[in-house]
């Protein structure tokens, strides 16, 4: 094997590394996320809510379809909350996400 196949070997592994990263630190962000909403919004099955939000963030790309459900949710509970606070939020939890992240990462 040749250095350039060698370094393209290195670049794909770090591109894979790296998208892994991204997913699991969007996975705790939103979990987080979920967790905040739940605590305003006060559900009936807390895991059960945080577990929605979750997954309405798979529906598209970005962050739209999950702001648009908690808007929404917030909305149906009378909660005035709006949608740049909700933005502001996640960019919080974005930031908790990522410390807790490294720190896994540290003990592994």
């Amino acid at each position: 094997m040749n250095t350039f196949d060698e370094r393209k070997k290195g670049f794909e592994a770090k591109y894979l590394q790296d998208q892994e990263a991204q997913f699991k630190v969007r996975a705790i962000r939103n979990k987080l996320v979920g967790q905040w909403a739940a605590t305003l919004i006060k559900p009936n099955n807390e895991n059960e809510y945080i577990s929605e939000v979750r997954l309405a963030d798979l529906e598209k790309p970005g962050d739209d379809d999950i702001i648009d459900k908690l808007f929404e949710d917030f909305n149906l509970k009378n909660l005035n909350i709006d949608k740049n606070e909700i933005k502001n939020k996640i960019e919080e939890c974005e930031i908790k996400a990522i410390e807790e992240f490294q720190k896994r990462n540290k003990q592994d």
